[in-house]
């Protein structure tokens, strides 16, 4: 396993629980997720971020900041024309292009939960890709053995992220790879941003999320049915403008959400609204964001 840093940055189906029991023993010897009964269905969880018009249109954004980072990412995974790619937790599309044209897999086929995001991922995009509905921390997949999975800014939704990368092992074929880009770390010096980042953090920690959670990953695959084969730091620069433009976006979703509604302070809300509109707008300064962007490939040996 390589670490390396580099400069610019459960289900109605009957199944013969003996021989997944003797399969998942197999895979993963005498760990604990090899041990006792499985629960393939594991709890389906909040998506914070909403899958509104708005929502999605920052979806859109995001893919145009972080598309230079993830095409490299892609194109140096050491992968190319696999029978069956997956997108996990697709949204509306964007990434699952990605996916097509740097490794031109046979298929490729985007999954995510939000019926929306899949009818408008087959309006947008084009016709040789595939979505389909489905909770990706729900197993069997409506694809079998995939050879490629791939998944940008979606773990940090997720948890616990060994159960879920243990049941991507289930179901992905022997050699399979598992490609990763996840959010390290978020650094800044206008008090804007930071307090942004603060109050999601919090958010996301009621929900059993982890913003930053690059660093927890290592530990994760940890007898999980994947080895790391590389790992890297990306060491990110991005305009401030264009973060706040998109942290702007996620606020006017997640500010009504039940929790934030009765543990944050309404009016800090609004201001931190403003100020991150006018960020995004220039009329403040918020010069740069160091992102460090964690990207992992991982086997199924």
């Amino acid at each position: 396993m390589g670490e390396t840093v580099s400069v610019t940055l459960h289900n109605g189906d009957v199944r013969d629980l003996m021989t997944l029991h003797d399969w998942d023993r197999a895979l993963f010897g005498n760990s604990p997720l090899a041990c006792g009964t499985y629960n393939l269905q594991m709890e389906s969880r909040n998506y914070t971020f909403g899958d509104t018009d708005q929502a999605s249109a920052r979806l859109r954004r995001l893919a145009e900041v972080y598309e230079a980072e993830t095409r490299a990412f892609l194109r140096h995974s050491g992968v190319h024309s696999p029978s069956i790619a997956v997108d996990l937790g697709c949204g509306p599309g964007w990434s699952t292009r990605l996916l097509q044209e740097e490794l031109e897999p046979h298929r490729t086929v985007g999954l995510d939960v939000s019926q929306r995001y899949v009818e408008e991922a087959r309006h947008r995009q084009i016709s040789d890709l595939e979505f389909e509905v489905h909770d990706i921390v729900q197993i069997p997949f409506p694809i079998a053995s995939p050879d490629v999975l791939f998944c940008r800014f979606l773990l940090t939704h997720l948890s616990p992220l060994g159960q879920v990368l243990a049941s991507w092992a289930r179901i992905a074929a022997l050699g399979a790879t598992l490609l990763v880009h996840e959010t390290e770390t978020l650094e800044t010096n206008n008090p804007t941003l930071r307090r942004y980042y603060e109050l999601l953090s919090e958010m996301q920690q009621y929900y059993g999320q982890t913003l930053l959670v690059g660093p927890v990953l290592h530990e994760s695959f940890q007898n999980s049915g994947w080895q790391i084969i590389e790992s890297n730091g990306r060491i990110l620069q991005k305009k401030a403008s264009e973060m706040a433009e998109l942290h702007v976006a996620n606020l006017r979703t997640w500010r009504h959400d039940e929790y934030v509604s009765r543990s944050f302070d309404a009016e800090e809300i609004d201001s931190l609204e403003d100020s991150l509109e006018h960020i995004a707008m220039g009329i403040e300064s918020g010069e740069v964001v160091i992102n460090v962007a964690r990207q992992i490939v991982a086997q199924r040996p």
